[in-house]
C-alpha cells in the first residue's frame, strides 16, 4: 500500500492511494472462512457450506469493505503524518469501476488544507482597561440584594416605587387560519425600565395595553425591556402584542443585617456592612476586569483578522461543497456560498492556528469546571451563593449529558484558554477609565 501526493498549490493537493491485492487478500480469505464455518444454508449442515458458494455470495462485499477500511486508514495516516490541517473533507475522484480481483487498485482524493504561516502576537497592541467599581455601583448592587429578599407591600395603584408583574401575549388576528399557541412571557419591571414602566404605569390590575410589531421595531429599548430581542421581534407571528398587568406592589427592602448577609453569602462569611461593601467591590472589580480582558482580546483578534493574510483552497472548497451538499446544484452556486462564508472560514482558521501553535488542549476536567461555574452563575441570579461543591458538580454533570451543551461549553473553554494566551503575549496599552466610560467604549 502506498500514498503519494501531487500538490496543486500550497493549500491543496491530490492524494493517490495504491493498494496491491496482497494488502487485503489474506484478511478477505479469513473472513470468508469464518462465514463458511458459521453460515446456515438450507441443505447444508452448519460449517459444511462449500467455500465456493460462500465466496460467490460474499467475496465482493467483504473485499470492498476491507478495501474501504484500508484506504481510509492510509489516507488518514498520511494526513496525520504530514500534519495537514484540513479545510473541509477529502473529496474522492470519480471511479468507473473497482475490480477487487485486480492485482492493484488506485483511488484518488482531492484535499484542501490550511496554509503554513505564523502569528506573532507581540506585534499586536490594544487598549487594556482597568475599571474599578464606583461607590454608586457598589450601592446599586447592595440595593439589588435587599430587593431580592424584600417584603412585598400591597398597593392600591401603580406608584413610582412599584414593582410590576406583566404578562405579554401575541394577539392573534380575528379570522387567522390554523392553530396559534404562543406561550406568554412573564416578566417583572420597575421604574428603572423607563419605556416599559411608562407604558403601563396608568393601568390597573388586569388591565392591558397593545403594542404593534412596528412600534417594537422602531423602539428597540422598549422591546428589550419587554424581554424581546431584535431577532424575536422580527419573527413575531402576529402584528400586535398585549401587555397585561398581573400584579404590582411596593417593596420594604431587607435590612442590612447578619440575616441578609447570611442569606446572600452563607453563614458568617460577611459580618458587617463594611465587609459587605468590600466583598461587593471585589466581585464587581473582578467582573469588570473580565469584561475588560475580553474587550482587549476581541480587539486583538479583530486586528489579526484584518491584517493576517490567509490563502484559502478555493478551487477545492467549490468541489467539496458540490460533493457534500446535495442542495447545491452547480459550480456558480457553490462559488456564491463560498464567497459569503470566506470571512468566517478565515476567522476559524486563524483561531485554530492560534490554539494549535500555542498548544491549547481541552481536557474533560476543564469542561466540567466551566459547567460548574455556569451552574454557580445561574444560582447566583436567584441569590444562592453557598450551595455545596458536590451539589454543584451533580448539576454540572447532568448539564454535560446534553451534547450541544458539551459543544458550547468546550468552545467557551477553548476561547478562555486562548484569551489567557493573548493576554500574556499581545501588547497591552494600559488605561484607567470609569465604568461608564468603559461602557461607551463597548458601543464603538
Amino acid at each position: 500500500m502506498n500514498v503519494t501526493a501531487t500538490n496543486h498549490d500550497e493549500v491543496s493537493a491530490l492524494l493517490t492511494v495504491t493498494l496491491d491485492k496482497s494488502d487485503y487478500k489474506e484478511k478477505v480469505e479469513k473472513q470468508l472462512l469464518n462465514y463458511a464455518k458459521n453460515a446456515q444454508v438450507p441443505g447444508f449442515r452448519k460449517g459444511k457450506v462449500p467455500l465456493s458458494m460462500v465466496r460467490k455470495q460474499y467475496e465482493a462485499g467483504i473485499a470492498f469493505e476491507e478495501i474501504n477500511k484500508q484506504v481510509s486508514e492510509a489516507l488518514n495516516g498520511y494526513i496525520n503524518d504530514n500534519n495537514f490541517r484540513l479545510v473541509g473533507q477529502p473529496v474522492p475522484q470519480p471511479v468507473e469501476q473497482l475490480d477487487h480481483n485486480a492485482e492493484q487498485l488506485t483511488v484518488a482524493f482531492e484535499i484542501g488544507y490550511e496554509p503554513e504561516f505564523t502569528i506573532d502576537l507581540s506585534k499586536y497592541e490594544a487598549p487594556h482597561y482597568k475599571v474599578e467599581a464606583s461607590d454608586k455601583e457598589i450601592g446599586l448592587s447592595i440595593e439589588n440584594m435587599q430587593k431580592r429578599f424584600a417584603e412585598q407591600v400591597p398597593q392600591d395603584a401603580i406608584a413610582d416605587d412599584s414593582t410590576i408583574a406583566l404578562e405579554i401575549s401575541q394577539v392573534v388576528e380575528e379570522g387567522a387560519e390554523g392553530e396559534h399557541h404562543h406561550a406568554p412571557k412573564n416578566i417583572t419591571i420597575d421604574a428603572t425600565k423607563k419605556e416599559a414602566f411608562n407604558l403601563v404605569k396608568a393601568l390597573k390590575m388586569d388591565e392591558s395595553v397593545k403594542v404593534s410589531k412596528a412600534d417594537l421595531v422602531a423602539n428597540e429599548e422598549l422591546a428589550k425591556e419587554l424581554s424581546f430581542s431584535k431577532e424575536e421581534v422580527e419573527h413575531l407571528h402576529h402584528n400586535e402584542i398585549e401587555v397585561k398587568v398581573k400584579d404590582f406592589f411596593g417593596l420594604n427592602l431587607a435590612e442590612l443585617n447578619q440575616d441578609l448577609f447570611d442569606k446572600v453569602y452563607g453563614k458568617d462569611t460577611v459580618k458587617s456592612e463594611e465587609e459587605l461593601k468590600a466583598k461587593v467591590k471585589t466581585e464587581l472589580d473582578e467582573y469588570f476586569q473580565q469584561n475588560a480582558d475580553v474587550h482587549f482580546v476581541n480587539k486583538v483578534l479583530e486586528q489579526i483578522n484584518e491584517k493576517e493574510e490567509v490563502k484559502l483552497p478555493e478551487a477545492f472548497l467549490v468541489k467539496w461543497l458540490l460533493h457534500s451538499n446535495e442542495n447545491i446544484n452547480d459550480e456558480n452556486q457553490a462559488k456564491e456560498i463560498l464567497e459569503a462564508e470566506k470571512n468566517q472560514l478565515k476567522y476559524q482558521i486563524l483561531e485554530g492556528k492560534l490554539m494549535n501553535d500555542n498548544e491549547i488542549k481541552l481536557e474533560y476536567s476543564d469542561v466540567l469546571a466551566q459547567a460548574e461555574q455556569l451552574v454557580r452563575n445561574q444560582l447566583a441570579i436567584y441569590g444562592i451563593h453557598h450551595l455545596g461543591d458536590e451539589e454543584v458538580q451533580k448539576y454540572a454533570v447532568e448539564m454535560l449529558k446534553d451534547q450541544e451543551q458539551v459543544r458550547q461549553i468546550s468552545s467557551e473553554v477553548g476561547m478562555a484558554k486562548l484569551k489567557d494566551v493573548i493576554l500574556e503575549k499581545a501588547t497591552k496599552k494600559e488605561t484607567t477609565i470609569s465604568h461608564d466610560e468603559f461602557l461607551e467604549e463597548l458601543k464603538k
